[in-house]
């Protein structure tokens, strides 16, 4: 007997002519996010060899080395006095210094590069400067 007296109703039949309801498609896991660039902020100084397995961005003073296994910035308030080494170097501000990248190398229109360029492919953006030589070889053992 069901609720307030009336009779329960007994549950239908699936119609075998009605296909069955889709289930839900798997939710796919969001993306990891990338992480956060070590940043040396601009009124930071780091004198020596800088070491990263992650993204660089100097916006204060280097000197010595910087290598990185991704990508290298230096931002427009960045001063380098070193060569970097890294998979893709992006100078927004000054480097005195030879860059080598195994992906690419882009000057933008505020950098001001003292020093030569390797890497398969070079961006020079108007107004950039740019004093040294430039290799787009391909890099030794490739």
């Amino acid at each position: 007997m069901g609720l307030f007296g009336g009779k329960t109703p007994e549950p239908k039949a699936a119609d075998p002519t009605r296909p069955a309801p889709a289930a839900a498609a798997p939710v796919a896991p969001a993306p990891a996010p990338r992480p956060q660039p070590c940043v040396l902020g601009a009124q930071t100084t780091f004198k020596g060899e800088l070491i990263a397995e992650e993204d660089v961005l100097v916006e204060g003073t280097v000197e010595g080395l910087v290598k990185s296994s991704r990508s290298l910035r230096v931002g427009a308030t960045g001063r380098v006095k070193a060569a970097l080494h890294a998979s893709s170097i992006v100078v927004s501000g000054e480097v005195t210094g030879d860059c080598t990248a195994s992906e690419r190398v882009e000057l933008q229109a505020t950098a001001r590069l003292f020093g030569n360029i390797r890497a398969p492919r070079i961006v020079i953006a108007e107004g950039a400067l740019f004093k040294g030589q430039s290799d787009m070889s391909a890099p030794a053992g490739a």
